[in-house]
């Protein structure tokens, strides 16, 4: 083979094993994302949201409403779901409050942790009837960006929405 023929090669074969070792770098770059999340998660959730959850359900519940923070782990059905885990503050309005252990008249706000996406979603239910709360999907964060102020801007809205605007 001619010189300029194995230098030729040698770049065609330096150049592939460069793509390949780029290529390695982003896979094991996703993998620790991916493994580091639900520690990520753990650390937001004890140091960021469960706090700001706790602060808002005992000024509610010195109101008059039932309010607490839960936290649901991570678990997966027969049926294929797959429940995030998650930081739930579920608040029963001044009304519904200590009248039946089934209480179907509820506000929730939840933060969870969606591992295949890694990022954390926040979404609220509202079953109080005749209330302007809004249901499902609020919004969606990476990890980093998830703050205390994010975490009060949702519960206030999502309170404004059921306890102040009716239908």
């Amino acid at each position: 083979m001619k010189d300029d023929v194995k230098n030729r090669l040698n770049g065609i074969l330096g150049s592939y094993d460069e793509k390949l070792a780029e290529i390695e770098r982003r896979d094991t770059a996703i993998r620790a994302a991916r493994e580091s999340f639900p520690e990520r998660f753990a650390v937001l959730k004890t140091k960021t949201i469960r706090p700001v959850l706790d602060e808002f359900a005992a000024a509610l519940n010195a109101r008059g409403h039932d309010a607490a923070a839960r936290e649901q782990e991570e678990s997966s059905s027969a049926a294929g779901g797959v429940a995030f885990a998650a930081v739930i503050l579920r608040i029963i309005p001044k009304p519904f409050a200590r009248k039946s252990e089934t209480n179907n008249n509820f506000i929730e706000v939840a933060f969870s942790a969606n591992r295949a996406e890694r990022k954390i979603t926040v979404a609220s239910t509202n079953t109080i009837a005749n209330s302007g709360g809004s249901r499902g999907k609020r919004g969606e964060y990476e990890i980093d960006s998830v703050t205390t102020e994010i975490v009060e801007g949702h519960v206030l809205q999502t309170l404004q929405e059921a306890l102040a605007e009716t239908r």
